[in-house]
């Protein structure tokens, strides 16, 4: 038996497994294991790569938009708001202007003009100056090639008496002894134009004429057919000597004379390395743009952050990954909740959100960098196959082919013509059965290649015969709760003995149900369930023999509340200090006069309910409000003078509003009872009279009871100045039925458990013992020596005690191994056991430098002719791990490992009372449990039997 260390430390492992990044900059790069990275081509010289890493601050979920900028069918181009001192989500923006991808832009003031704080060249006309102490840009030429760079402004104001430099275009203030000009762009009012200057003059042109001068900042539009100017200091006088009626004319451009220009923050990649000095701890979502060497090839970053699914990064960690993109230049754009992408998808006509905003929806923006790609002609260049690639013998996958054009445009497909190269059948629609025209099943293990040829194309797809079918499972854990009339979409997800998994056709599946509570009905290759009458029950499928229960429960159990009908729980509140306002009784109409229904939807975390069948049937709470002028969002408080108890667990919570039409945004606050506070949205506007039933989930993990404690209109706008009554009745809960329960299963033992004969010659044992007497261990330890162990595996802490009592019986030739790092591992009778720690929840909380570690490994084991199999041990089982995408990850590269290298792996934990195995994709998960007596394993080399068994 030999025995050794890692051979590698953690941090050249880490280099070993990352990509490598050239002319390294100064410090060491982040290490990171990638677990996905998956390029998507948009348009002709357009891709997005969407990529996972696991770093060892936590998971980091990023895109990337990569473009050919001297493809001929692709242009860039700013993309802005109707104006730019308006905002509007990414997604519409794009949409408006015609981009197949967008990012969103430069930072802007989110109080105040909400302008973005940099140039705005765009289509190569001058829009906006950068706000002082923003220098730093990018632009495109019109050569096509980006580069960091600002643009200077190059203008001339021209009036009767002479010409005047032009200073700045729509910036909020014009700079001392300068002219601004304001265009029809700025729709807002201009009260600090004129910033702290002594001496100010504006005047007001139409149609190339003066029409009004003002020795001051006037509250009029910029007019459609014309602009304003504003003088300062030295440069009124030019204006004031101007009188109504006179010509004046304005001309400006960008120098260089470009394409498009944005502005950003900071320089992140600077001639191919990373700057110094850039912040390393912060992280965050992220949006960066950069380009290549030569300029002819631009990249557009997003990172998510501040949400459990991606933590973020910091600067310096997206300048690195900008470079090892392959960016030899990059800026800083707009983060937080401003990172944003959209992408028109292969075969798909409008734009997807492609990354998750952290605000939770798409925050509204001045601009952002679009990509535009010429129209498709329609005629299909490439087929795709769709369709799960696995079938159980005996069972039938259902495959679809689509086609795309030279832009990747969805195309017309005239009929398909489908054939088969192996066992199985095809029929003329694309279904195919792991079965002969006999109805034989196909033997597992093999696979069949199907190919369509449509439009003079040809597409192919492997279909893989897993085993037999050994069980069933679905994706609704936990049952479906039918509380909405689009139901809930479920599948049916087959496994074979090793744990290989494949979703089952609709088709094959035989289903049952109480039709008078549910419907079920195919939609692709799941099925949704609709309600049909409140209820609650079980949806069983089944297949080959198999079966699996799905509970519901359909409808819920509401309780309307008196609070609202009671003025004394009530008061007003206010943000900021000068919102006014009031709380007093409301009134209810006769009869339900002025109902509108239901909340149609529009908000995010609102559901629409149904309330009274006629409207509120109890009196109403009236807030009255007035939003004065403001420099940021305002709200206005119906205010519990003691949270209100909702009673129950809750799954949501409504009320009857009788709209003013104002457009507000309505939210609510709810407090649980561990101290935590949760905003939940009733309606993202209030755009409707009459009365209207909205309503909110309650978070998950809230601890009940959950008290409601203010509901408020919030306004956004700090232009619109209005006063308002919204009232409020029925404060209603919603509670689901409880679900059912589903008989479980009878399952036979793993034949790790049970072999059903005995190992076969050349097998040797080796003892897992998980726990020791606090007195005399070395009886525990003599009777694991009966099976003649080659070593010892033992649980964190027993190390030192297994050796001594073996010293003391004598037997201190016998190995023992503690499952805790540093991470090592030795060879045993050809196969290799990889020890990791996993006592903090999985390897990255224990030791991050385990991960890339033992990705090496397997590819070095896989290489080794002297190792046949490879048993990974660790205190959990990944299963069990406190991050699911962690556990997914060790998951797969294990099966990774095992099918290609041919050589058989499994994972041994010291978890679980009782011994215990779980198989997925392939490899054996065993619990050996934490007894007082330890476990013999052995491992029996004979070909074709069980490798590893429980002995005892």
């Amino acid at each position: 038996m030999k025995r050794l260390t890692w051979l590698l430390t953690p941090l050249l492992v880490a280099a070993l497994a990352a990509p490598a990044a050239a002319n390294p900059g100064p410090g060491s790069v982040a290490p990171y294991v990638s677990a996905h990275q998956q390029v998507t081509p948009v348009a002709q010289g357009l891709t997005v790569t969407s990529f996972q890493r696991l770093y060892p601050h936590g998971w980091v979920n990023g895109w990337l938009l990569m473009a050919d900028l001297s493809e001929p069918t692709l242009r860039s181009d700013v993309l802005t708001a109707p104006a730019l001192t308006e905002r509007e989500p990414l997604s519409a923006m794009a949409a408006r202007a015609g981009a197949v991808a967008a990012v969103n832009g430069d930072f802007f003031a989110m109080a105040g003009t909400g302008i973005a704080l940099g140039t705005v060249v765009q289509n190569g006309q001058y829009l906006q100056s950068p706000l002082p102490n923003w220098p730093n840009g990018v632009l495109v030429g019109k050569d096509r090639i980006g580069r960091l760079a600002s643009v200077v402004l190059e203008g001339t104001v021209t009036t009767p008496d002479g010409s005047y430099p032009l200073a700045v275009v729509n910036t909020p203030v014009v700079p001392e002894g300068a002219i601004g000009i304001f265009t029809s762009l700025w729709t807002i009012d201009r009260p600090w134009a004129m910033g702290d200057a002594a001496v100010g003059c504006e005047v007001v042109v139409r149609q190339g004429r003066v029409v009004s001068i003002s020795p001051k900042v006037s509250g009029d539009p910029v007019p459609a057919d014309g602009f304003i100017l504003v003088g300062t200091g030295d440069m009124a006088a030019p204006l004031a000597r101007l009188n109504v009626g006179d010509p004046v004319s304005v001309s400006y451009r960008a120098v260089p004379d470009v394409w498009w220009a944005l502005g950003g923050q900071n320089v992140l990649v600077d001639d191919g390395s990373v700057v110094d000095g850039l912040d390393g701890t912060s992280r965050r979502p992220r949006t960066a743009i950069g380009f290549s060497k030569d300029g002819s090839r631009m990249y557009l970053l997003a990172i998510d952050g501040d949400l459990s699914l991606s933590r973020g990064l910091s600067l310096r960690e997206v300048a690195e990954l900008m470079r090892e993109f392959g960016a030899h230049s990059a800026l800083e754009l707009d983060g937080g909740g401003s990172t944003t992408m959209v992408a028109r998808l292969p075969g798909t006509s409008g734009l997807t959100v492609i990354n998750r905003p952290a605000d939770g929806a798409e925050r509204r923006i001045p601009n952002g960098v679009g990509l535009f790609a010429e129209p498709g002609s329609g005629v299909a260049h490439w087929l795709q196959v769709e369709g799960e690639p696995r079938v159980f013998p005996g069972l039938s996958r259902t495959l679809t082919v689509t086609a795309l054009d030279e832009q990747y445009e969805a195309a017309p497909v005239e009929t398909p013509a489908w054939s088969l190269a192996g066992p199985g059948t095809i029929t003329a629609d694309g279904r195919y059965t792991a079965a002969g025209a006999d109805g034989a099943p196909v033997p597992a293990g093999a696979s069949a290649v199907v190919t369509v040829e449509a439009e003079g194309l040809t597409a192919e797809a492997r279909i893989r015969v897993l085993g037999r079918l050994a069980g069933l499972t679905t994706s609704a854990a936990g049952g479906l709760r039918l509380t909405a009339a689009e139901g809930a979409f479920f599948t049916v997800i087959g496994h074979d003995a090793d744990g290989y998994r494949a979703t089952i056709d609709p088709d094959d599946l035989e289903i049952s149900y109480d039709s008078s509570l549910v419907r079920v009905e195919r939609e692709g290759d799941g099925l949704r369930a609709f309600p049909v009458a409140p209820g609650t029950g079980l949806i069983r499928v089944a297949v080959q023999g198999r079966e699996t229960f799905i509970p519901f429960v359909s409808g819920h159990a509401t309780t309307v509340l008196s609070a609202l009908s009671d003025p004394a729980l009530w008061e007003f509140a206010r943000y900021p200090d000068e919102v006014g306002g009031a709380v007093a009784p409301g009134d209810i109409p006769a009869n339900g006069n002025g109902v509108n229904g239901a909340d149609e939807g529009g908000h995010a975390n609102g559901a629409a309910g149904t309330g009274g069948a006629g409207g509120p049937a109890g009196a109403a709470m009236a807030l009255q409000y007035h939003f004065g002028p403001a420099s940021s969002n305002r709200a206005a408080y119906l205010q519990a003078a003691a949270p209100v108890v909702l009673p129950g667990q809750p799954d949501r919570f409504g009320l009857w509003v009788k709209g003013d039409g104002q457009g507000a945004w309505l939210r609510a606050v709810l407090k649980d009872a561990a101290g935590g506070s949760y905003t939940v949205d009733l309606a993202r506007k209030v755009d409707w009279t009459g009365w209207r039933y909205v309503e909110a989930r309650i978070p998950d993990g809230v601890a009940y009871p959950v008290s409601l404690y203010r509901v408020y209109p919030v306004e956004t706008d700090t232009t619109r100045i209005y006063s308002s009554v919204l009232q409020f009745a029925d404060l209603t809960v919603s509670e689901a039925l409880a679900m059912p329960e589903v008989p479980e299963p009878a399952e036979a033992p793993d034949v790790i458990l049970a072999p059903g004969n005995a190992a076969g010659e050349g097998s040797w044992s080796f003892a897992v013992l998980g726990q020791t007497p606090e007195v005399e261990p070395q009886p525990v330890v003599a009777t694991a020596l009966a099976a003649d162990p080659a070593f010892f595996l033992v649980n964190a802490g027993l190390g030192e005690v297994v050796r001594q009592a073996l010293t003391d019986l004598g037997r201190s030739d016998v190995p023992v191994y503690e499952m805790v790092p540093p991470a090592r591992y030795f060879d045993a009778g050809g196969v290799r056991f990889i020890l990791l720690g996993t006592e903090q929840g999985g390897l990255r909380a224990t030791e991050f430098g385990q991960l890339p570690g033992l990705q090496t490994l397997l590819s070095l084991t896989a290489r080794d002719q002297a190792i046949r199999q490879v048993v990974v041990v660790g205190g959990e089982a990944p299963p069990a791990w406190a991050d699911g995408r962690e556990a997914e990850l060790v998951q797969r590269w294990l099966t990774e490992f095992e099918e290609e290298s041919g050589k058989a792996a499994a994972y041994l934990s010291a978890g679980g009372a009782f011994p215990d195995v779980h198989r997925l994709e392939g490899i054996p998960y065993i619990e050996v449990g934490s007894p007082m007596v330890p476990r013999i394993f052995k491992i029996d080399p004979t070909p074709g039997r069980v490798w590893i068994r429980l002995e005892r």
